[in-house]
């Protein structure tokens, strides 16, 4: 009986920490709805210039003007339930959504993951209350799109290496990978580059919070290609850290981008941890053992089970 309760609480336990926790994937794909609420002349140039501002780095790919008219859904927009935002998703083929309203002298945006209709990030800007409201929509809305890219904490992807057709490979006897930075990142060779997995709790604007954000691979820029950076891994947490669409932020260009974000509502602290783990990757290759880590794990479970008696 003793046991029994004992494994309940164990498993009530592991339950309440996954729903509580959840893990942040890549977005490149978006879609940006008219300003609500403004029937202004300037409100159609803010609309294409806050697109501008997303693909200028060609880091997100923003559904044109003509495809979300074809698809009947190019209209201003605010708050979105998520069941919309999951509809709005499939019909436009989109990762994130993105609305702007104005209400009374306050201009609001919103993001929202399409996959399961949560809130991704969210933030307002209050208009000057002596300068008309049409001479301040460019303004703040190229404020607001600025600090939602500066809330990420990273700046960058890893991709497949195209001639290989895998994550990683081998050169001069060190593992490299390639990574997507995107136009104007001022990414140089030589510059360190990291691994993230970020995480945070279910139910709340995921970026408005104070996210968790582990390191778990580190690097340096060996060459670069257009878009895309060539870096060699110096350590690693497991090699299936190492995979298509990780997270890579740029710690040089990451201090820069939260310089922007004083005095930003939406922006959050972020909690970082290095992971302890971390080895060179043709260790970890060449020591890799599954059976010995299930093992492991089956062991620290029996030992739980016999302390409780």
């Amino acid at each position: 009986m003793k046991m029994s309760l004992f494994v309940a609480m164990l498993l009530s336990i592991f339950c309440v920490s996954a729903q509580a926790e959840v893990q942040h994937l890549l977005f490149t794909k978006m879609a940006v709805f008219p300003i609500a609420d403004a029937n202004y002349a300037s409100s159609e140039d803010a609309w294409w210039q806050m697109r501008e501002s997303l693909t200028k780095n060609q880091r997100y790919l923003v559904a044109s003007r003509r495809f979300m008219i074809n698809r009947g859904v190019f209209q201003p927009r605010r708050t979105l339930k998520p069941a919309d935002v999951i509809i709005l998703g499939k019909i436009l083929d989109a990762e994130a959504l993105m609305t702007t309203h104005l209400r009374d002298r306050s201009l609001r945006m919103q993001v929202y993951r399409a996959e399961d209709g949560s809130t991704l990030w969210e933030s307002s800007v209050e208009l000057h209350p002596a300068i008309p409201i049409g001479d301040q929509l460019i303004k703040a809305s190229q404020k607001l799109v600025a600090d939602f890219v500066a809330s990420m904490p990273y700046q960058g992807y890893q991709v497949i290496d195209e001639s290989l057709g895998k994550p990683i490979f081998e050169e001069g006897g060190k593992t490299r990978a390639w990574i997507f930075h995107g136009t104007n990142s001022g990414l140089e060779v030589g510059d360190a580059v990291q691994w993230v997995e970020v995480s945070g709790e279910a139910g709340t604007a995921f970026f408005n919070q104070s996210v968790r954000t582990q390191i778990v691979a580190e690097g340096k820029v060996v060459s670069l290609k257009g878009n895309l950076a060539e870096v060699q891994i110096d350590k690693t947490r497991a090699v299936s850290d190492l995979h298509d669409r990780a997270l890579i932020r740029f710690p040089r260009e990451l201090a820069k981008l939260q310089n922007q974000m004083t005095g930003d509502k939406g922006s959050a602290l972020m909690s970082e941890y290095l992971s302890n783990e971390m080895k060179d990757p043709q260790e970890l290759e060449k020591g890799h053992n599954p059976t010995s880590t299930t093992l492991a794990f089956l062991g620290n479970i029996a030992l739980l089970i016999l302390l409780a008696f």
